[in-house]
This record gives structure tokens, sequence and C-alpha cells, in this order.
């Protein structure tokens, strides 16, 4: 890259968002793993048994969507359908041990990827960066196109569409 003085750190933050979704990439691919899938698997691990309905709507994508994806994580041994107990018509998606392993090594990803970003920087300098983004996200949320939104809503309507060639 060249003449990087004059680069915005909008541009930057935008570089530094496609380099680092492409690491993770590269090192899921192993796993046959795609970030949305991986997703999926987070959302599960953070939130526990769900319905595919529930599922798809934390996602941001119809429930006839999530079912391909479903199906290639239960191909891969990552997760379980089961029935409600109490509605046997709601299937209840959760995560198999071998998903449970499978977020581990996502985490461990995550942390190879955090070294290589923070390499060079000292203790001080992480925590200041890490402050510093904090606050520029909370500029843009208290900012007039922003006010009365959900973060959550705003991430479902900026993230990208997802892709079922998998």
């Amino acid at each position: 890259m060249k003449n990087t003085e004059d680069t915005s750190a909008f541009i930057v933050m935008h570089q530094l968002m496609h380099l680092s979704r492409y690491h993770a990439v590269l090192r899921m691919e192993d796993m046959e793993l795609n970030p949305s899938q991986a997703g999926i698997l987070f959302i599960l691990n953070s939130h526990g048994r769900l319905s595919q309905r529930q599922l798809a709507q934390k996602i941001g994508i119809t429930p006839p969507s999530m079912t391909v994806t479903l199906r290639k994580l239960e191909e891969l041994g990552f997760i379980h359908k089961e029935p409600d107990e109490k509605d046997q018509r709601i299937i209840r998606i959760r995560l198999s041990e071998a998903g449970k392993e499978c977020i581990e090594k996502l985490k461990s990803i995550m942390d190879e990827m955090e070294e290589i970003l923070y390499q060079g920087f000292s203790v001080e300098e992480k925590l200041l960066f890490r402050r510093l983004l904090l606050a520029m996200r909370e500029n843009l949320l208290n900012s007039k196109d922003f006010k009365g939104m959900d973060f959550k809503a705003i991430i479902e309507k900026t993230a990208p569409p997802m892709r079922h060639d998998f």
C-alpha cells in the first residue's frame, strides 16, 4: 500500500475488517466452516437451545434460509436437532460435543488473530486502542442517524447476505 499517511481512518478500519474476515475464512476452511456458520455456533453457545425461528431471527435471515445452513452444521456433527418437550412441532437446535469443541477452536482462531493485530503493541496501547474503538462506536450510536436504533437492528441491516454455497 502506498502513501498511508493520507489514508483516512475510515478506510483503514474498512481494510482491517476485510483482512481480518479473510484471515478467519482461511483458518475456518480446515473445519469446513464459513463465518456465518461460525456465528450460528457462537449464538447457540451463548443462548443454549433455540428453535429454528429464534435462531433465524437472531441471525437476521428467514427460517427456510436457515434450514440449508443447519443441514450443513448437522452433517458436520456440530449441532443436534431435538423436538421441543412442550410442543413437538417445534424443533430445538443445540450444540453437540463436537460443536462445543469447534467453539474452542474458533476462540483460539480469534486469539491468534488478536495476537497478530496487536503485534508490537504494549499493554497500555492495547487498552487505549480498545477504549478508543468503544468510544468511536458510542459516538456513532449517539449520532442523529442512529438515535433510537437498536444495535442489533443495525447489525442485521448491514450484515452481508448469507450465501448458500456450502
